[in-house]
């Protein structure tokens, strides 16, 4: 029997779970977070859900710092593990849902909800992927250990602690990747900008707000502005939308301001490519006008230096590497607040080749009258790659072409996963090459055809490693 065909009946079980994952919101909460609770009580709830699964199931597991949970099966005693590097953390929701991001729908086949492709689908189907072994009493030599964090969206604080207190696995993937292996990922770095918000004179930038994580293409923008002729600011509004069909958005004069609303389209930061820039096409149309002192180098920075420029060639930082391709750059988060402190973090992704020295250096230089400082953002990763040659690659890459039908050679991506943290660690999974990439989008979706699919990769690889 083919292994889709073992794991296909499976499908109603996981999905019922996995809609007990996906209801919990579980995002990094600053107003909720304390010892017992370090990034918020809904993340809590998240691990305390799929502890309970272990117990049902009868899976051996635990808890680091409350930060990370860990489920084994196979021998407690065995010298070496095989982990599945895994986060149940989510980014905030944004705007454009069709429905709730929290009350997960099938529609069309596709199953719908916030995490549904990064990353609760994918970690739903890895743990039954490690049911299905178990289930089947199959017995192994080295154990099988899920690993669940909860700080991949944000600080990457969990995992490394994970490692401190359990140690270092023999080898592991992360199935929150791409299909077939990757085993090369893009260094990830954010650069912040501060600056100050001084504005004067006839046209005042009051506000302007766009994007909630670096890692994320804003889908939305908003400003706040004083002018003398607010009906022309409209008006010129309205044309400027109308020239490029995937923008929107809408105006309003609301004591003697224009408020404007820009949306663009969401999606991961690792490609920018994939969305459109809310805040910089914002930033773009406002510095036609003749704002002056820091909203003047603020819009002209955002709106003109890296607007619409992925590859970073205004900053001197195009970059290509023969085997792990060209650097990108994400606008993820801008902050204008007139008479406050203003914001900008810049999301790079580089390959080797390039170090963050060079990056802030280039930041630096371009920045001309703009009065900014240049912070790098603790949390950084340089790039990571293990060699074709490795076993783990070859292992799976073998998996992965027996069961779809189609070989591929590993390559090299642009998001960062828990795998880079292992010395023999690659990204593999879930997101299959002729799926749509909708990662931190709103609608996010997946196949439901995928769910078992995967766990049928997965279940194989993870028996062929640890057998």
């Amino acid at each position: 029997m083919e292994w889709f065909e073992r794991t296909k009946p499976y499908e109603a079980d996981l999905i019922a779970d996995l809609n007990q994952i996906v209801k919990i919101p579980s995002i990094l909460d600053p107003n909720t977070q304390s010892d017992r609770t370090p990034f918020g009580v809904d993340m809590a709830r998240a691990l305390a859900k799929m502890e309970e699964l272990a117990a049902r199931d009868g899976f051996r597991y635990g808890r680091v710092d409350n930060m990370v949970t860990w489920i084994e099966y196979g021998p407690a005693d065995a010298a070496e593990t095989v982990a599945i590097l895994t986060h149940i953390d989510i980014v905030p929701a944004g705007e454009g849902w069709l429905r709730d991001p929290f009350k997960p729908e099938i529609l069309d086949g596709l199953y719908f909800g916030r995490g549904a492709a990064d990353m609760k689908a994918d970690l739903m189907s890895a743990y039954y992927a490690m049911k299905y072994l178990a289930d089947h009493e199959i017995t192994l030599t080295r154990k099988i250990r899920l690993i669940i964090g909860t700080d991949e969206e944000n600080g990457w604080r969990d995992l490394p602690r994970y490692f401190e207190v359990e140690g270092e696995p023999t080898m592991g993937f992360s199935p929150d990747g791409a299909f077939p292996v990757v085993n090369g990922e893009k260094a990830f770095q954010t650069v912040q900008l501060r600056f100050a918000n001084q504005t004067t004179g006839d046209y005042v930038l009051r506000r302007f707000i766009a994007g909630s994580r670096p890692n994320v293409v804003p889908g939305e923008a908003r400003a706040r502005v004083s002018v003398p002729n607010p009906a022309q600011v409209q008006t010129e509004f309205a044309t400027y939308l109308a020239q490029y069909p995937f923008l929107s958005g809408q105006s309003e004069v609301r004591d003697q301001e224009v408020r404007l609303l820009l949306k663009g389209v969401q999606a991961h930061g690792a490609y920018p490519q994939d969305g459109e820039n809310a805040g910089t096409y914002l930033a773009n149309f406002l510095r036609r006008f003749a704002f002056n002192a820091d909203a003047k180098t603020f819009l002209d920075f955002i709106g003109r230096v890296v607007h619409d420029d992925i590859g970073a060639e205004n900053l001197g930082l195009r970059y290509h590497d023969e085997v792990m391709g060209d650097l990108t750059l994400n606008v993820g988060v801008m902050r204008f607040s007139q008479n406050g402190q203003g914001t900008i973090l810049l999301n790079f992704r580089y390959p080797q080749g390039v170090n963050v020295q060079a990056v802030t250096t280039q930041v630096q230089r371009h920045l001309g009258d703009f009065a900014a400082t240049v912070e790098v953002w603790p949390g950084g990763m340089e790039p990571h790659l293990v060699p074709e040659t490795d076993e783990l690659v070859g292992t799976l890459s073998l998996v992965y072409a027996k069961q779809t039908g189609m070989y591929m050679n590993p390559r090299t991506s642009n998001g960062g996963s828990y795998a880079r943290l292992l010395k023999r660690g690659i990204a593999f999974g879930g997101q299959f090459p002729d799926v749509p990439v909708t990662s931190h989008q709103a609608n996010e979706s997946t196949p439901v055809a995928n769910l078992t699919r995967s766990m049928a990769i997965f279940a194989e690889s993870l028996l062929k490693l640890a057998k």
